[in-house]
């Protein structure tokens, strides 16, 4: 399969995308949904990965899924990290930041899965009120 999707870790905080030889742009909305569904079974938050190491295509008629990506957003989706892409897809991602800011808020981008693991783990958790003494 060109594109596989799955949870990376046994918590569920990090689902991997891995791009594989030749894929299209066809491929993504499936990725899109499959994503968004696991997502939705948990209330923490999920970091995805994308890794594009195996890739060997880059499709032009992924411009038009990418503008409509917000629509698709879970609340509880934190870091979009994009791992080894080409200049085309860094640009599409990038362009992505326009089209569909909230999707790309906290987009990354990384040389290798470590450095992705290691972005992930430079996140803080954001006490919550129920978190913080009170000072009475």
């Amino acid at each position: 399969m060109p594109i596989t999707v799955d949870w990376d870790n046994l918590p569920h905080t990090i689902i991997r995308a891995d791009f594989n030889g030749k894929w299209d742009a066809a491929a993504l909305p499936r990725m899109i949904s499959d994503g968004r569904d696991m997502i939705k079974t948990v209330l923490h938050p999920v970091d995805c990965m994308f890794d594009f190491t195996h890739s060997t295509s880059s499709p032009t008629s992924a411009l038009a899924i990418v503008q409509g990506l917000d629509v698709w957003r879970v609340q509880n989706e934190r870091l979009v990290i994009i791992v080894n892409a080409n200049g085309y897809i860094r640009t599409l991602c990038n362009i992505g930041r326009k089209l569909a800011p909230m999707t790309f808020e906290h987009l990354v981008f990384v040389d290798r899965l470590t450095d992705a693991y290691h972005a992930i783990s430079k996140q803080v958790a954001v006490p919550t009120l129920k978190d913080v003494a009170s000072p009475l």
